[in-house]
């Protein structure tokens, strides 16, 4: 239980630094501290190193896809995601097999979670940094539903690399 408040609020002081300061230097760091200091405290081996990068990859995919269709877009920038935003994807996969493991098996929780609580983390960056939605309302909608499907999936990569297998 401690270890999994404090895979909870390690993410949550790491998406705060990166999100705020949106830096290309800091970000980067920042996301490489905590998975080091979450692999020295509470890490689960090799399984669990691939899914950060797999979950990594997969999120460097997606950011490209929002910037691409421009759901989101940064005032003056190319259709790029910054690399801060790419940071966070390793750090979020800190918690799929910790903080959000309880949800592993709990489809429509993770769809509900993943939906609300993947459109409010966005709004919030939204409104702490450069990157804007498109669209105000179109934005946040897609990111809910993107999401609604997304995080159960992510859920599920411990499993599908063996994770709990004898």
């Amino acid at each position: 239980m401690l270890y999994t408040l404090l895979n909870g609020l390690m993410f949550n002081v790491t998406w705060l630094i990166i999100v705020t300061t949106e830096s290309a230097l800091i970000a980067p760091v920042a996301a490489l501290l905590h998975v080091l200091i979450h692999f020295a405290v509470m890490g689960k081996g090799y399984i669990e190193l691939r899914v950060i990068l797999q979950v990594a990859l997969f999120g460097a995919f997606v950011d490209q896809i929002l910037f691409y269709l421009q759901v989101f877009v940064v005032s003056g920038q190319p259709a790029l995601p910054p690399l801060w935003l790419t940071c966070l994807w390793p750090v979020l996969a800190t918690t799929l097999m910790h903080a959000f493991s309880g949800l592993q098996n709990r489809y429509l929780l993770a769809a509900l979670l993943g939906g609300v609580g993947g459109a409010a983390s966005f709004v919030a960056g939204t409104r702490l940094t450069s990157v804007e939605f498109d669209s105000p309302f179109w934005g946040p909608v897609i990111i809910a539903v993107l999401w609604a499907v997304v995080f159960p999936l992510l859920l599920q990569l411990p499993r599908l690399n063996g994770y709990g297998k004898r």
